[in-house]
């Protein structure tokens, strides 16, 4: 079960968003950042599968460059903000998805991945394997511990409210994936190191591949 303190955050946040940016909760802006990372693997002939959309602040502008998008978001509120009449849109939680074949050459988790425990990270991960083709990519970005797990349970002042993240570390995430059947498992240090909020975490992008 994800954390309580994430739902009902999620919850409050859908129940009142007015602008797109609102979910970059106070955040610097990755977003030049992220789509220029997923334009150097985009492809016309590509299918790509993207969880966690939100108001597609990386989808919408990817939307020319795969031949078909699906994206995921568990809040309708959020996913009205998405290019839909290019994209086709599921909303659904991320612990409940399932697809039939592995149909997606590219699978993207921007920004999710602290939302849920290491258990239910395994559960997502093995069930991305199965979506992808032999020979698709994962892309994870997110923050990640930089010396051990780091997490973060309660009241936050910054955002005003209860929150919850499990930021990684890096390497266990990277066992991780592999414990789940990828390899090649590559790590990106893409951003600005002022875009890293505390001491004890570090942004990075990681790419792994199904073979």
């Amino acid at each position: 079960m994800q954390n309580k303190d994430v739902i009902e955050y999620y919850d409050k946040m859908a129940s009142s968003i007015k602008a797109p940016t609102e979910t970059r909760n106070k955040a610097k802006d990755f977003s030049q950042f992220d789509i220029d990372f997923m334009l150097k693997r985009a492809s016309l002939n590509k299918r790509l599968l993207d969880l966690g959309s939100g108001t597609g602040l990386l989808v919408n502008h990817l939307v020319d460059r795969f031949r078909s998008i699906t994206a995921i978001e568990k809040y309708p509120e959020f996913s009205k903000y998405i290019d839909s009449s290019k994209v086709t849109i599921i909303n659904t939680d991320l612990l409940e998805l399932t697809f039939a074949d592995s149909e997606f050459d590219i699978t993207s988790l921007f920004g999710v991945m602290n939302c849920f425990n290491f258990i239910e990270a395994e559960t997502i991960y093995r069930n991305i394997h199965s979506y992808l083709k032999t020979g698709g990519q994962l892309v994870v970005k997110n923050q990640f511990g930089v010396e051990d797990d780091v997490t973060v349970s309660g009241h936050s002042e910054e955002i005003g409210t209860e929150y919850f993240s499990n930021y990684r570390h890096i390497d266990k995430e990277i066992a991780l994936l592999e414990f789940c059947g990828f390899s090649d498992i590559q790590r990106f240090d893409i951003y600005p190191a002022d875009y890293n909020r505390w001491e004890n975490t570090h942004f990075f992008a990681l790419t792994a591949t199904k073979r």
